[in-house]
């Protein structure tokens, strides 16, 4: 299995590079750029590599627009830190020379300055993507632009205004209260750049998100917000900072903004990837399990490969929990999908032998005997987790469970009740509202199992999400929600779904979930990766 691990993850560090360079240390050079924005002059900071980025070569350019505090060092990294992906790293200087940056009444003072005059602030963000467009080893067909803080509300203003000539912004920690960025209001220009955010829950309230989320749809905008949690405060993707209860540092939320940004980055310039599928495979043991399930008997389906899991070799292993509509050829597709990362694939079977599934009537009945009876359907759940961990090619303190749909509501209340066994869930269009699972209320367990939620905006109320955001905070539990819009319903993830505004198959949200999923599934059984860095070298200057 070591093997394995070592090949998945070479494997997604190969699937993240940008495609013009490796990844040697130190193959970039920086410097220093005027440039003239507005009516001052600024001072950028590029970085990129001149051996891969040239005129008959060009490279895309990623625009990094900074927090409140100016552009310094930690904006100047970042733009290495693109550099080094193969990109030309842009850190904007958006306040210009002259402009105080000594504490924070400087602060407040400049970023006000441009918070409360959008087109002076649009106007600085044009200055610098008008230069970085100006080289001719810049690929102006593919930019892009990211922010923090100050100016991930700039980023968020860009793509409200329509700002074209970018393919897609990036915000973190943004600060997106309607009182500090602009509203959508009557804007009648479209939405053109795609849109990524990632933000800490004790950062931005949930009715602010909300009320993006509305705006966005209703612009018919392409984008993606993921909240980070618990407590999950401003700043977490700034290494150094470290002010409790109000802007921390969290390696976590850092790691994994940046892989999702990355697979963002990779999509806008290159294309969304097909999705992942999982047809039958020579390479593959698979076969209907029988086990024993609370009283009845149930039927589940393994996929592993036996040349890598073996009884010297264990594999970890990964439950999938059905749809509504049973066990069926989906759930099997998937758990082949996971065989192929080289876990062990289960696909559990949770009504068993003698239900009917044959119509809607069906499914309702036996969905809603579970969903009603939650011990009824943590047991049958466990059932399968112990079916999976009694084969001695299966590592068994290695083990997550994933659930589309009724499924995914399963996965949330393991989670809720703080079922022991499992390192971690992941939950899909999973049916959250406080009718369909269970609510934490008095339950005093803790929740040991790490949450990764992927939600259609369209799917699951925003005020069903805040609830369960407080009940995960006062949990303490470690989770992530993922939302998709716009215009994303139930079932995005079921290839065949189509049952218009109501249950269709999405292929970007299909990919972006099952994406970091990969990624939520090597943190668990791997372990969580250091946080990336670039720090200057020989070459820079400036």
């Amino acid at each position: 299995m070591a093997c394995l691990r070592v090949l998945a993850a070479a494997s997604l560090l190969c699937a993240l590079g940008a495609g013009h360079e490796d990844h040697d240390h130190c193959t970039h050079e920086a410097s220093m750029v005027n440039y003239t924005c507005n009516t001052t002059t600024c001072g950028g900071y590029m970085a990129y590599k001149s051996s891969g980025c040239t005129a008959s070569s060009k490279c895309p350019a990623v625009v990094v627009i900074q927090d409140w505090n100016g552009m310094n060092d930690y904006e100047k990294e970042r733009t290495r830190m693109l550099a080094e992906m193969g990109y030309v790293g842009f850190a904007a200087d958006i306040y210009g020379y002259g402009t105080p940056v000594e504490d924070m009444s400087d602060w407040m003072a400049a970023s006000s300055a441009h918070r409360g005059n959008p087109d002076l602030y649009m106007s600085k963000i044009s200055a610098a993507i008008d230069k970085v467009k100006s080289y001719d080893f810049v690929d102006t067909t593919k930019v892009a632009v990211i922010g923090y803080c100050f100016g991930g509300t700039g980023v968020v203003n860009m793509a409200i205004l329509g700002m074209e000539g970018v393919l897609g912004v990036v915000g973190y920690h943004s600060g997106i209260s309607p009182n500090a960025r602009v509203v959508r209001g009557n804007i009648t220009a479209p939405m053109v750049a795609k849109v990524l955010l990632h933000s800490g829950v004790k950062d931005d309230a949930a009715t602010d998100m909300a009320m993006l989320e509305e705006e966005f749809e209703s612009a018919g905008a392409t984008y993606e917000i993921v909240r980070f949690g618990s407590g999950i405060y401003h700043s977490f993707t700034e290494w150094t900072a470290n002010a409790p209860m109000a802007a921390m540092y969290d390696q976590r939320a850092d790691v994994r903004s940046w892989e999702s940004t990355k697979h963002f980055l990779m999509e806008l310039f290159d294309g969304l990837p097909a999705a992942s599928r999982g047809p039958e495979n020579a390479m593959l043991t698979t076969g209907l399990h029988n086990y024993t399930c609370n009283t009845t008997t149930c039927e589940g389906y393994m996929a592993y490969n036996a040349s890598s899991c073996t009884a010297s070799m264990k594999c970890p292993a990964v439950v999938v929990i059905q749809d509504w509509n049973g066990m069926n050829d989906y759930e099997k597709e998937r758990s082949r999908m996971l065989a192929e990362m080289g876990y062990v694939g289960f696909a559990a079977d949770i009504y068993g032998y003698g239900t009917p599934v044959e119509d809607m009537s069906d499914w309702m009945a036996a969905s809603f005997a579970h969903r009603g009876n939650p011990d009824l359907y943590m047991s049958k759940i466990s059932a399968a987790i112990d079916k999976v961990k009694s084969y001695d090619f299966v590592d068994t303190t290695k083990v997550a469970v994933i659930g589309y749909c009724f499924g995914g509501t399963g996965v949330v209340n393991m989670a809720i009740l703080g079922m022991e066994g499992v390192l971690g869930v992941v939950g899909y269009h999973s049916g959250i509202s406080p009718n369909a699972r269970v609510v934490r209320g008095n339950i005093t367990a803790p929740m040991v199992a790490k949450v990764l939620l992927h939600s259609g905006v369209k799917d699951d109320a925003a005020t069903d999400m805040a609830m369960l955001e407080e009940e995960f905070e006062s949990a303490g539990a470690t989770y992530e929600i993922a939302r998709y819009g716009s215009g994303v319903y139930h079932s995005f993830t079921e290839w065949m779904a189509s049952v218009p505004m109501q249950a269709m198959y999405d292929q970007r949200a299909d990919v972006r979930s099952w994406e970091s999923t990969k990624h939520f599934l090597m943190e668990l059984f791997v372990g969580l990766p250091a946080a990336e860095r670039e720090p200057e070298c020989h070459l820079d200057f400036g």
